[in-house]
C-alpha cells in the first residue's frame, strides 16, 4: 500500500510539478548575444568579471562565457583574439573549443594570455561562421 501511495505521489509530482507556462516563460527563454570575461567561473557564472587581467608567472588566465540568443546547436566555438595596434585590431591568436552538448545557449571555458597589450576577444560559432559577440580587454 505504501508503495502504491509513493508511486501516486511521484507520478503526480512528475506530471504537475512544473506548469508548462512556468517552464517556458519568456523570462527564462531570453538569451542575448554576449561575451563575458573574468577571473574565474562557478557553474554557469563568470566570477571576477573584468576587462583587465594581470600576468602572473608570465601569463594571465582569462575565463569566458559566451551566450548566444540562438541555440548553438552543438557548434564548436572559436575564441578569436585580435590585438590592437596603431592601425586598429589585427588577428593575433585563436582557440577552438568543442561543444560538450548538442544544444544550448551558453558555453564557458578559459584561455591564457602571455602577451601584454589591448585585445578584442570574439566568440564565433564554427557551424555557421557567425560572430556572436566581442569584448575588449587588456593584459598587463
Amino acid at each position: 500500500m505504501k508503495g502504491i501511495l509513493l508511486c501516486a505521489i511521484l507520478t503526480t509530482t512528475f506530471f504537475f510539478g512544473c506548469k508548462k507556462d512556468e517552464a517556458t516563460s519568456p523570462s527564462q527563454d531570453q538569451f542575448a548575444d554576449k561575451l563575458t570575461l573574468g577571473a574565474g567561473m562557478s557553474g554557469f557564472t563568470i566570477v571576477g568579471e573584468s576587462a583587465t587581467f594581470a600576468r602572473l608567472s608570465g601569463s594571465a588566465m582569462v575565463f569566458w562565457r559566451l551566450e548566444s540568443a540562438a541555440d548553438m546547436g552543438g557548434s564548436s566555438v572559436k575564441i578569436r583574439i585580435d590585438k590592437q595596434g596603431t592601425g586598429g585590431y589585427a588577428p593575433f591568436d585563436s582557440v577552438t573549443y568543442q561543444n560538450p552538448q548538442s544544444y544550448g545557449h551558453i558555453m564557458l571555458s578559459s584561455f591564457t594570455m602571455s602577451s601584454a597589450g589591448s585585445f578584442r576577444a570574439s566568440g564565433v560559432l564554427l557551424s555557421n561562421g557567425k560572430s556572436v559577440a566581442s569584448k575588449d580587454f587588456s593584459v598587463n
